[in-house]
């Protein structure tokens, strides 16, 4: 193996230039440069040069070093359109991972909330940036129903959405009804009393006299519309009529036969009852009439300010209560003893209170199969 000489000129001059440091002469220093005009270009040519919304201001205003960018449009705006560019020819962009042509609109649909869009910005040498876009869809505050229809009776006065209250009579031999109400929106949910709808509706039983139904609809974004349906269910009376008796009145065959008894055609027998005395058919209605014993003699709340005194003959009510009010307590009492009560479907008197301003608590006294009366708390939580 052959080895390399000794350089003999090299080893003098560095004896000489060991001397000389010998001699406190000093070194001077070796820097090593780094290029970091290099890596600002690279960054830049992986920014964005452009980022709108047509039509939509961002919550803040562009630039290409911001990468966190917000905005909010209402709910009837179901897409947006987009426009992103880079200044970089050779930058390639990419929107939720699929790329684009930079420069030109595209539009995107939105849903109900946050809609994120993840924007990458690649130079083509392998750096890249990243921004990122959330759109917030504000949730639907259309709580109107469209239409209500009833299996039995009409709505008086006609149905409009605008219209709150209604009323409906039926005769009595109509022990129930079967409610259909339809919300404007899909988005919207609905209650009949304290029953969620489904296709085909909710059937509702009803007691002789008037009851209130409360039919409910809640907007996607919680807010809350009633319509109330005052439904009277006739009483009961026989429908046979009572005539007067005939102007020609016969003796009973048997006497007929041993004594009869000739009356003029000209001759009547007053059988009406004096004014005093109610007539035949009056007689029947009172008997069969029927008053509905499906009444609390008193009801009241642990807490909140009632909007008038409560009677057991008015069955809605609205309740004020205090903002940060969780639950209510309620305590009715019925008005005869064999009567049964139950609140919100259960027999819990402890009921809790929705997020939002308003609850509804329906408050149900059975008397017996045919008698039965709901009582409607509306609570308002206050500003």
């Amino acid at each position: 193996m052959k080895q390399s000489k000794p350089n003999k000129a090299l080893n003098v001059f560095l004896v000489i230039s060991l001397a000389w440091v010998g001699a406190g002469s000093s070194i001077p220093s070796v820097y090593a440069e780094t290029n970091t005009s290099t890596v600002q270009e690279n960054q830049l040519a992986s920014n964005l040069s452009k980022l709108e919304i047509e039509g939509k201001e961002l919550d803040q205003k562009f630039a290409a070093d911001i990468f966190e960018y917000t905005a909010t449009v209402g709910n009837e705006v179901e897409n947006i359109k987009l426009l992103v560019d880079s200044s970089n020819t050779d930058a390639s962009i990419t929107i939720n991972g699929k790329e684009i042509v930079k420069g030109t609109i595209g539009t995107y649909a939105l849903q109900t909330g946050e809609n994120k869009f993840i924007i990458s910005v690649n130079n083509g040498t392998g750096s890249s940036n990243t921004y990122t876009l959330t759109v917030t869809r504000e949730k639907n505050a259309n709580n109107f129903l469209k239409s209500i229809e009833l299996s039995k009776g009409e709505l008086s006065p006609k149905f409009s959405s605008d219209v709150n209250e209604y009323n409906v009579n039926v005769p009595n031999e109509i022990p129930a009804i079967t409610f259909k109400p339809t919300a404007i929106e899909a988005t919207s949910t609905i209650k009949v009393n304290s029953t969620i709808t489904g296709k085909n509706g909710v059937d509702v039983s009803l007691p002789v006299g008037q009851s209130d139904i409360m039919i409910t609809v809640t907007a996607e974004n919680g807010t809350k519309k009633i319509y109330t349906i005052h439904v009277t269910r006739m009483k009961a009376v026989e429908d046979k009529a009572v005539e007067d008796t005939p102007a020609e009145v016969k003796a009973p065959a048997a006497n007929q036969k041993n004594n009869p008894v000739s009356i003029q055609p000209s001759t009547r027998i007053n059988t009406r009852p004096n004014s005093a005395q109610p007539t035949s058919q009056q007689q029947s209605s009172l008997n069969t009439e029927k008053v509905s014993k499906a009444l609390l003699s008193s009801l009241s709340v642990s807490e909140g300010t009632w909007d008038s005194n409560f009677t057991s003959d008015e069955f809605t009510y609205h309740i004020t209560v205090s903002s940060d009010a969780d639950e209510i307590t309620l305590k009715p009492i019925a008005k005869y003893s064999r009567s049964e009560i139950s609140i919100e479907g259960g027999t819990s008197k402890t009921i809790k209170l929705e997020n939002d301003k308003k609850t509804i608590i329906s408050v149900v006294v059975t008397y017996d199969d045919g008698d039965r009366k709901t009582y409607v708390l509306v609570f308002d939580k206050e500003s």
